[in-house]
């Protein structure tokens, strides 16, 4: 009798303790992404050498459109499932309906500016999605530094290691393409296409120039709180594109976690939480509670000064313990919330969803 006194003692111990350090509430930290670290410096133009391209420019494939009228876009693809805004002059034809042929296209004054392919059937010749990163070693010329004239204007572009192991910069003629690869598995998560201004706009590295900088007008409020919207459902998307890619189930959009999200990224962006280190946001698990939405687990992944939700789904990704987050095997719902550059995204396990 004692002896099974002493293991029910013992089952409740380790209960207990298990209870104790196994959080159900997963909190991550702050990222920041490149138009928050990146530089534009001036120089003189002669210190500036000219490089020499030698990658010619697609001719088949999504890339392909970059330039032509908006007409070829439906004529290939057919109409777009929504037209998203941007602050940066376009807007984004998106089209969602399938997984493996998610894209985004960017057209401003109906000429095709870039495109942001990310599902395995899209044609991103010359390269494809999934592609090993040592295949595609194979042909890309991998550089530090990458040089662009416009008119009299030049612009050298300049990754850091981190770029370079997750954000490749390629130039093919007067086309730009930023490979954006998935670092513990190895392989091209998705490629996005540009043309020079719209990349130049973007700034998505350490800018060297000699000439004049290139700036997207200041949006209206009206504007960019659209904008943030449509950016929120494409984070969303690209999250289950990613997911359904790594086995996991597609989560669905919960209103609760959507508005807890949007309040805490207008909270981190009136307060400039990444250089006001004092001042507290309040904590995820508080904001459920005062929601008081039912659930059995939940984590959340914030980021800052990424240009667009590709690029911080990326950051994500490549950040040890938001990965785990964002490819969650239990979660069931998300909700994304953007205001500006800050961005917010929330999983919970609801309970009547466990299997």
């Amino acid at each position: 009798m004692k002896t099974l006194f002493h293991i029910l003692v013992g089952i409740a111990i380790l209960l207990l303790i298990f209870i104790y350090f196994d959080t159900p509430i997963q909190e991550n930290d702050l990222i920041t992404g490149s138009n928050n670290s990146g530089q534009l410096i001036p120089v003189e133009k002669e210190e500036i050498v000219e490089a020499v391209n030698i990658f010619t420019r697609p001719k088949e494939g999504i890339s392909s459109l970059i330039g032509k009228a908006a007409e070829e876009v439906t004529a290939l693809y057919g109409t777009p499932t929504r037209i998203d805004p941007s602050t940066f002059g376009y807007d984004w034809w998106v089209y969602n309906d399938s997984f493996s042929t998610y894209k985004l296209i960017g057209v401003e004054d109906n000429i095709v500016t870039q495109a942001y392919a990310l599902g395995r059937n899209v044609d991103a010749s010359p390269y494809k999605i999934g592609q090993s990163l040592e295949d595609i070693y194979r042909f890309t010329l991998v550089q530090s530094e990458i040089t662009m004239t416009i008119g009299e204007n030049t612009y050298i572009f300049s990754l850091n290691e981190e770029d370079i192991n997750t954000r490749l910069l390629v130039q093919f003629d007067d086309l730009y393409a930023i490979l954006y690869i998935d670092q513990l598995d190895q392989q091209l998560e998705a490629v996005r296409f540009s043309d020079s201004k719209t990349l130049l706009m973007h700034k998505p590295y350490d800018i060297l120039y000699s000439g004049d900088v290139i700036e997207s007008k200041t949006p209206s409020s009206v504007l960019q709180a659209a904008a943030d919207r449509a950016t929120a459902k494409q984070v969303v998307e690209i999250t289950n594109v990613l997911r359904l890619r790594h086995g996991l189930r597609v989560l669905e959009s919960d209103v609760g976690l959507q508005n807890i999200s949007y309040e805490h990224s207008a909270e981190m962006a009136k307060n400039n939480i990444v250089t006001n280190e004092k001042f507290e946001i309040p904590k995820f698990k508080d904001k459920l509670k005062e929601a008081s939405l039912d659930f059995s687990r939940a984590g959340g992944n914030t980021a800052a000064f990424y240009f667009d939700a590709g690029e911080a789904v990326n950051g994500w990704l490549n950040s040890k313990e938001h990965r785990e987050t964002l490819l969650g095997r239990s979660y069931t719902h998300t909700g994304v919330g953007v205001y500006s550059n800050y961005y917010t995204q929330n999983f919970i396990e609801k309970k009547d969803n466990l299997e």
